[in-house]
């Protein structure tokens, strides 16, 4: 930015005209005029970008010297040009009228609240019929870009589109092809069918690409990643922002760059990563607020807002959209304002205040009606359903859903459809009509399942999975209900299957080998930042290896194993000596699946909630069990749990090896610690009698069976008691993270029986991320971590 605007001197006299324009070449300029008194007579800043004419032709209401000003902003060039100057005609006076409309319209657009906003469309319109008049289509078009982004800012984006359309045919009409491109783009945001938004953007695209403009490219490269996302494409679109970044921080476009960072934090927290979108931001939020963007800031924090809730802080969520609540309201955005709105709600939800959350998503919808946004209107009743299910207002939640589903499915919005079927099983299901809440179960998992796919980022996939888990668990229970205990464990597999299945399929998969060299790299700079304890640097290398590795699985495309039936179990994982006992935990009540080769059982457990409570009582008693004190009340809990966990298969354990498949805390447990169910006494640990193996799920221990590899030669590897984490900046010891008790000696007892030319011993400061990630690990058929 100039810190002072550049000058030209015009001597006038009274009543001639100036015809003056400013050519853009990859730099915004603002130009003014000022007259001999030095008031400014007029000023001009275009909706052209960095490219294209700034006109601001002037008539002399005075003798004396005319100063013109040019402001620029950011890296480029610019042009003045100085036409005819003569004895002004009644078409020059209209063209000035025009410009100055257009202008006047321009800065009311800048001020972004409703009232401006309407004014600024009586303005560029005024301004268009004169250009028409003039025969001056360029500028003509110019007019109907401001009134398109004014009617998108009033959120009518019927006359957004029917503007932007006008525009783009007189941009071609007068071959200014960068603002054809720039209106390609316009288009396409306003587009209700992302089908027909990827059309337009990469039509945008191929052309910019012919014409070299970069500030172009990163435009639609942000606009693409919109319209990817809106089609469930999240690696695409994943893809796209992360191309636009670098562009818009080499040409200085501060607040482009923070546009593309928010979408990106909404990409992330929407498929279960919000860690990730806290880190991108208030990067984000900083930069609107330095530029007083308050619109955009506001927008910003009610992302931040969500992605706090998701990380479960949400005492920092409400202040967050509580802030964005209150600039909205003040510019009268009420779209915006219906958005914050929602995400109120839901904070409410997870505070277990439905009726209060039921107030905000009433707000929310009455908002969208008023905006005429009728997708996120029906969303918002979507949420309102949720509210009255939580309240046990089976009816009025089943209301609210299928009045919302249409329209959802209408606006190509299959995520937000899936979770309108997912509450009208619920709502049947509390009305007792189980064959239809089983269809609409059925429904909402196929939409989940096309979504599913689409992320190549295996860690992106999990997390997408995770938060879509209460689909299964509805649908599971829905089964077991209805009798069908068979396909209720085949549910339960597949939804904790899939992503390890796809991660094995991927072992030995040949790769570009720049790609590996890429991944490679990152791995070297991941150890040096883990090593200094630089957390900020270390969370941004993850975030790229993660996109590297996803480019690595879209080029070769691997086909999965699907998750095994009951059938296939019988046969492929438990024998006459095994039996599997898979838990799946649930809300309302949870499952305990018995398998063997003669036979299926399935167990009532009590909610997830209360076994969990146990459980994680359990995993903090263990800890301290070796004290005296604790010693009892961590045996009773244990008691406790094997009598709830194992004691209604007590019967079918006999003397056979367990296959035990845990699921939410119960990771947490030692099950080899729990007594015996069998023993009458309750004296015997668990694995006095019966091996113990834990799975993330039976389908998995089939893959590997079938996994053809290279038996290493070495037999044991301990990596183990790295002691106390250095302490971060400011910070002492993470809490948790100091020595463990009796690690160094389970791990010397270990490696004791191996020999020791066939063990490899990483303990104390060599238990560490380079050793683990060396690759030496590879050499031995069993690892051990403490």
């Amino acid at each position: 930015m100039e810190d002072r605007p550049q000058a030209w001197l015009m001597p006038m006299e009274p009543g001639r005209f100036a015809d003056v324009t400013v050519d853009q070449k990859g730099v915004d300029v603002a130009v003014s005029l000022r007259g001999p008194d030095g008031r400014v007579r007029a000023s001009i800043d275009s909706p052209n970008g960095s490219r294209g004419p700034e006109p601001i032709p002037f008539l002399a209401d005075s003798a004396g010297t005319y100063r013109l000003e040019v402001q620029a902003s950011g890296e480029g060039s610019y042009a003045v040009r100085i036409g005819d100057v003569r004895p002004a005609t009644a078409a020059d006076r209209t063209r000035v009228q025009a410009e100055r409309l257009l202008s006047e319209g321009e800065a009311l657009r800048q001020k972004d609240d409703r009232t401006s906003l309407l004014k600024a469309v009586q303005r560029a319109q005024q301004a268009e019929r004169l250009f028409r008049s003039l025969n001056r289509p360029g500028r003509e078009a110019d007019a109907l870009v401001s009134q398109g982004e004014s009617f998108y800012s009033l959120d009518d984006s019927g006359r957004s589109e029917e503007a932007y359309g006008r525009a783009l045919s007189l941009f071609r009409q007068v071959g200014r092809k960068v603002d054809e491109i720039r209106s390609l783009n316009a288009l396409g945001r306003v587009q209700r069918e992302p089908e027909r938004a990827l059309e337009l953007y990469r039509e945008a695209l191929d052309q910019n690409r012919r014409l070299g403009d970069r500030e172009q490219e990163a435009v639609t490269l942000h606009n693409l990643g919109q319209a990817w996302l809106r089609l469930g494409e999240t690696e695409k679109a994943l893809a796209a922002y992360e191309q636009a970044l670098p562009v818009w921080r080499s040409l200085g476009k501060r607040y482009d760059e923070a546009g593309t960072l928010v979408k990106l934090g909404y990409l992330y927290q929407n498929v279960g990563e919000p860690e990730k979108a806290l880190d991108l931001l208030p990067r984000a939020l900083a930069i609107f607020e330095s530029l007083g963007a308050d619109r955009d800031a506001a927008g910003t924090l009610n992302a931040l807002g969500n992605a706090q809730a998701k990380a479960g802080d949400l005492e920092a969520a409400r202040a967050s959209l509580d802030r964005a609540l209150a600039i909205r309201r003040r510019l009268g955005d009420r779209r915006g304002e219906g958005e914050t709105l929602n995400d109120v709600g839901w904070c409410r939800i997870l505070q277990a205040r439905p009726a209060q959350a039921r107030a905000s998503f009433e707000e929310a919808v009455a908002a969208f009606a008023e905006v005429k946004d009728r997708p996120s209107e029906a969303m918002a009743l979507t949420n309102q359903g949720w509210a009255d299910a939580e309240m046990g207002r089976a009816r009025p939640a089943l209301d609210a859903f299928e009045r919302a589903l249409p329209v959802l499915k209408e606006a190509g919005l299959p995520d937000r459809e899936a979770m309108a079927l997912l509450g009208i099983a619920r709502a049947k299901r509390s009305l007792g009509d189980l064959p239809v809440s089983r269809k609409a179960a059925e429904e909402a998992l196929g939409r989940i399942e096309s979504l599913r796919g689409k992320p190549a980022s295996l860690g992106m996939r999990a997390s997408f999975l995770a938060i879509k888990l209460p689909y299964y668990e509805l649908y599971s229970d829905l089964l077991v209900q209805l009798g069908e205990n068979a396909r209720a464990l085949a549910v339960n597999e597949e939804s904790r299957a899939r992503s390890l299945l796809e991660m094995l399929s991927e072992v030995g998969a040949v790769a570009d080998p720049k790609l590996r060299a890429r991944e490679a790299e990152l791995g070297e700079r991941i150890n040096r930042a883990a090593a200094a304890n630089a957390d900020a640097e270390l969370r941004e290398l993850l975030r790229q290896q993660d996109r590297v590795q996803a480019e690595i699985r879209l080029a070769r495309s691997p086909a999965a194993p699907r998750p095994l039936t009951a059938p296939e179990i019988q046969r492929q994982v438990v024998d006459a000596g095994t039996v599997l006992l898979e838990y799946g935990l649930g809300r309302e009540r949870s499952f305990l699946w018995v398998v063997t080769p003669e036979s299926l059982s399935t167990f009532v457990l009590p909610p997830r909630a209360r076994i969990e409570q146990t459980a994680r009582r359990a995993a903090e008693l263990l800890t301290v069990s070796h004290q005296t004190l604790a010693r009892a009340e961590s045996e009773a809990t244990l008691a406790e749990l094997s009598r709830e966990l194992l004691g209604p298969a007590a019967a079918l354990l006999q003397d056979r090896r367990l296959l035990i498949v845990p699921d939410g805390a119960l990771h947490y447990l030692p099950f080899a610690a729990f007594p015996d169910p069998a023993d009458p006494e309750g004296g015997s640990p668990l694995v006095a009698r019966h091996e113990i193996v834990t799975l993330p799920s039976a389908s998995s221990l089939a893959a590997l069976r079938k996994e053809k590899t290279t038996v290493p030669a070495g037999t044991l590897a301990v990596v183990a008691d790295p002691g106390p984490s250095p302490p971060l900046q400011g910070r002492g010891t993470r809490a948790g993270e100091g020595s463990l008790p009796y690690a160094r000696e389970e791990a010397r007892a270990l490696l004791s029986m191996a020999p020791p030319d066939r063990r490899l011993g990483a303990l104390g400061p060599e238990a560490n991320r380079r050793t683990v990630l060396s690759g030496r690990l590879a050499n031995y058929r069993l690892v051990h971590f403490a």
